[in-house]
């Protein structure tokens, strides 16, 4: 052979270079996997036909036979004698409340919520997970939650009011219905002390007044 040029060598086609239209076999089946699942989630069938099991605190059983009896006046030393209950936090909170004392009110409603978070905590419980009123341990906590709610309204905190009354509704969409249904400030009686006027505006549920005499 004569010339410069180097003998021309014929190489193998390069199987990316060919012109044949290819097929990726586990593109082709994801997407048959996500148009079957679009397919069932347009048919509305449910994923999971059982609701989530509701969380279900520690009881404190003596706290919840006795907190409704306890003189208001006594109440103070009660919630001493069980600083770890949302229950006896919460009604050092309704009693501030049903008395105009709204700050005191949101002292004691930001323990008992702190305190109720503790249990759930405890409980195994996350953030979205039902708790039933109906389940007579987990009201403290909801009374305890709904307490906050109320005193945040109460001094102009509309976002935490907000915040919590979203976790109600989550927790459980009856809890708010129920709480004031069942503990209102109409259970409560506001004692006005000697010398002293009644508020201009009382709190739409109070139903009593008693004027203290000299």
């Amino acid at each position: 052979m004569t010339g410069d040029n180097p003998p021309f060598v014929a190489s193998a086609p390069d199987a990316d270079d060919s012109d044949e239209p290819r097929t990726d076999h586990s593109e082709v089946d994801e997407d048959l996997v996500k148009d079957a699942a679009h397919e069932v989630s347009e048919s509305g069938a449910p994923v999971d036909d059982e609701p989530a099991a509701s969380v279900v605190v520690s009881d404190d059983e003596v706290v919840r036979s006795l907190v409704s009896s306890v003189h208001r006046e006594a109440l103070p030393g009660f919630v001493l004698a069980h600083s770890t209950s949302p229950l006896a936090w919460a009604e050092h909170a309704d009693v501030a409340h049903s008395e105009g004392r709204e700050v005191e009110a949101y002292a004691y409603a930001t323990v008992a919520h702190r305190r109720g978070l503790e249990l759930l905590e405890a409980a195994g419980w996350s953030e979205g997970d039902p708790v039933s009123w109906s389940h007579a341990p987990n009201q403290a906590v909801l009374r305890a939650a709904y307490a906050l709610r109320r005193a945040a309204a109460a001094i102009g905190l509309v976002f935490e009011a907000d915040a919590l009354g979203g976790f109600l509704t989550s927790a459980d969409p009856d809890a708010i219905a129920r709480i004031e249904s069942e503990h209102t400030a109409t259970q409560f009686i506001t004692i006005i002390p000697p010398g002293a006027t009644a508020p201009a505006t009382m709190p739409p549920t109070e139903s009593f007044v008693i004027r203290g005499e000299d």
